[in-house]
């Protein structure tokens, strides 16, 4: 490479992103970062072009630059150094060196030979490799971090190394004390602030061995001493962190060797910061934040003293990510994260536990005070807001605060606790606060619905689930077809048998309802097949709950009819009751999803109605076949002239439609009777049959509809 380069002052090798992988042993090193730095600033395009580019870099020197076509996908560049003007036949030996590098299969497993190398050169390098980076525990991240650092002052001997988080924190820190540096403070500062943005900028190294030789870069304070810093990269290629090595300024420069060791080590960095951070926020992950919580409760439990525990949740960050893009949504999270950490006392703890949720301790504070910070970082992210591609976004946060107390049960409850105050928060119409009181009935039960999450879980996939029955009787016509409402009950965990009024509110909440759905679409579709012929199966007409979740969930009808061909159920006798609730809620995507399945042939009951404002106004969008009448008007049809005439509205309207009509909670025959005279076509309740087990039915509903000729 020389040979063709005779007059090269240095030569490095990038890859595809621009990041210099390599500089020969030749190389002045400061130039060689200095010249990948301007070229990424000039050179838009890496992968572009097969020209070579030339970029002035001052002192009569020019930095150009040739695409590498390596057999793998991610083409790299290779830069070159020379002095100004440039030989004739300097196109034609970069070309000829580019075939040369691009020839070496395998670019970056080369260039890890090289360190692999340079581990068997040097003896001393075993000191680096007693630092454990597969740690699965925060502490032991903690621990194999202090570690890192430890070694990298010993072997590289130096009055400073220090480390760097993305959200500027500096995790650790080491200094020599037989080389003590005369501003360590000033240096931390500048490491968390400028220094690293210049390797943001740089993608690469930084070496400052001669402060004269820092021109054109982004500018650093005055520092009495020579350091390098190097960045660390997640698994994407973006900056999480830095490592950084000082040396006082009259000590010996940095080497190209230092810098190779340095990468080494910021690689395991990598590895641990990658297990312990969020790559995004810079903030620890949730198990970072529970073994936290688990010091601060053994610490509450020992002194006595009362800590905070804060949840906090953005509000409709789908709104970002839909309308610019997730990388929007990014970066609202980032300086949201940011905004909550101005906030907070010193010695507050925050973490990134999900996609759009925080968490936060508070040592040594009462729950008033607790509130009063969550105020603070409610108004500050409302009144900053969120701007992006000149578009501004009003944004919000619902936050819980729960009090970790010497009672506390667990991290799990005092986690748990802040989780339900803040759904609370978001229930009441979100950008608020609020509490957990102990003796709150409505967090209490919303606390038990937290609680019933994991008891839904092991239903699903114990198969606890049980299908029962009720039949809806015809009341005029005593020849038309009879129908079966499918209902679902669960048997607990201690073999009891509980209703859908005890598991359903946490199942929509929680958004389970789906998988419930599913649930009881497969299974009462597999009884239909295997206890009941074809033709005995057409005999009713099967009615199935769905919940409004399911309807707006996209891959539902083609599960739906999938499980229906297989089952080899008639799709007519299946009829598909929602809520009227859940059909105003989600309007428009409601009447697309019934007229799908009722191209199939399904039919739909819209279920309790009559409970809206305005039932009558939108009926005629959705495309349904029956109206179930909410059952607080025929409950009392028989003693309410109001109730009876709004059953008799109901039905009037129906009937001018073409719809049929039935009535829920026929309680006793003078109800039923009521029913008959207003000309309701359908009854449902006690008074006609109470629910049964889906299999008792079908031992019965076989004979009886085989003898039919059915």
């Amino acid at each position: 490479m020389r040979r063709l380069l005779p007059d090269a002052i240095g030569i490095s090798v990038c890859d595809a992103a621009g990041i210099r992988r390599w500089s020969s042993d030749c190389s002045d090193l400061n130039e060689c970062i200095r010249a990948v730095a301007k070229v990424n600033e000039s050179v838009a395009d890496w992968a572009g072009g097969d020209d070579p580019v030339q970029v002035e870099l001052g002192n009569d020197t020019l930095a150009c630059t040739w695409r590498i076509d390596f057999e793998d996908p991610a083409a790299g560049s290779l830069v070159v150094l020379v002095p100004a003007p440039t030989s004739p036949d300097l196109e034609e030996s970069l070309s000829l060196v580019a075939d040369c590098v691009a020839g070496e299969s395998g670019f970056l497993s080369e260039l890890d030979a090289m360190a692999a190398e340079l581990s068997e050169r040097y003896e001393e390098l075993n000191l680096i490799y007693i630092t454990e980076d597969n740690v699965k525990y925060f502490d032991e991240g903690q621990d194999a971090l202090r570690k890192l650092v430890q070694n990298t002052a010993r072997f590289l001997d130096t009055g400073m190394v220090a480390l760097v988080k993305s959200d500027r924190e500096v995790i650790t820190s080491q200094g020599n004390n037989t080389h003590p540096l005369a501003d360590s403070e000033g240096l931390l500062q500048a490491a968390a602030t400028e220094l690293y943005d210049r390797v943001v900028f740089m993608k690469d190294t930084v070496v400052l061995n001669d402060p004269a030789a820092d021109q054109g870069l982004p500018r650093l304070p005055e520092l009495q001493c020579k350091l390098m810093a190097d960045p660390i990269f997640d698994e994407n290629g973006s900056v999480i962190g830095i490592l950084v090595i000082a040396n006082r300024d009259d000590s010996a420069d940095f080497r190209a060797s230092d810098a190779k060791l340095l990468r080494v080590m910021s690689r395991k960095a990598a590895r641990i910061i990658q297990v312990n951070y969020d790559s995004l926020t810079g903030m620890m992950t949730r198990h970072g934040f529970e073994y936290h919580l688990e010091t601060a409760l053994y610490i509450v439990r020992y002194k006595r003293i009362e800590h905070c525990v804060m949840h906090v949740n953005l509000d409709r960050v789908h709104l970002v990510n839909d309308s610019c893009s997730h990388h929007a949504g990014d970066e609202f999270i980032r300086r949201v994260a940011g905004q909550i950490r101005d906030q907070l006392r010193p010695g507050d703890i925050v973490a990134r536990t999900g996609g759009d949720q925080f968490g936060v301790l508070m040592a040594d504070c009462t729950l008033e005070q607790g509130r009063e910070l969550a105020e603070l970082i409610r108004e500050s992210i409302g009144k900053n807001g969120f701007t992006w591609d000149k578009r501004r976004f009003d944004v919000s946060v619902s936050i819980g605060v729960a009090a970790m107390a010497p009672e506390s049960e667990s991290i799990v409850s005092v986690l748990g606790a802040a989780e339900v105050a803040c759904n609370l928060a978001k229930q009441n119409g979100r950008n608020r606060v609020e509490v957990y009181e102990r003796d709150s009935q409505m967090l209490m039960r919303r606390r038990a619905q937290a609680e019933w999450v994991g008891h839904l879980h092991n239903a699903l996939r114990e198969d606890r689930f049980l299908l029962y029955s009720q039949c809806i009787a015809p009341l005029q016509d005593p020849d038309a077809v009879p129908h079966q409402e499918i209902l679902l009950r669960l048997r607990g965990e201690h073999g009891q048998i509980l209703g859908p009024s005890e598991f359903v509110p946490a199942a929509e909440r929680y958004n389970l309802m789906p998988a419930i759905d599913r649930w009881v679409v497969r299974n009462t579709l597999k009884m239909l097949a295997t206890n009941l012929p074809r033709r005995v199966r057409a005999g009713n007409v099967w009615a199935i709950n769905l919940s409004g979740q399911s309807i707006g969930d996209g891959a539902f009808l083609d599960f739906v009819t999938r499980e229906v061909a297989q089952a080899d159920v008639p799709p007519e006798s299946i009829c598909f009751e929602i809520t009227e609730t859940a059909a105003v809620a989600e309007l428009e995507k409601a009447r697309r999803f019934v007229e799908a399945l009722k191209e199939h042939g399904f039919r739909f009951a819209l279920d309790d109605f009559g409970t809206g404002l305005s039932s009558f106004a939108y009926l005629k969008t959705l495309p349904v076949d029956y109206l179930k009448i909410d059952g607080a008007f025929v409950r009392e049809i028989a003693n309410d002239p109001v109730s009876e005439s709004m059953v008799a509205a109901i039905r009037q309207i129906g009937h001018v439609m073409g719809l049929e009509t039935i009535a829920e909670f026929v309680e006793n025959e003078d109800i039923r009777q009521c029913l008959c005279t207003l000309g309701v076509s359908f009854g449902q309740g006690y008074g006609i049959e109470r629910p049964r087990p889906l299999l008792e039915l079908m031992a019965e509903l076989t004979p009886q509809l085989m003898v039919a000729g059915l």
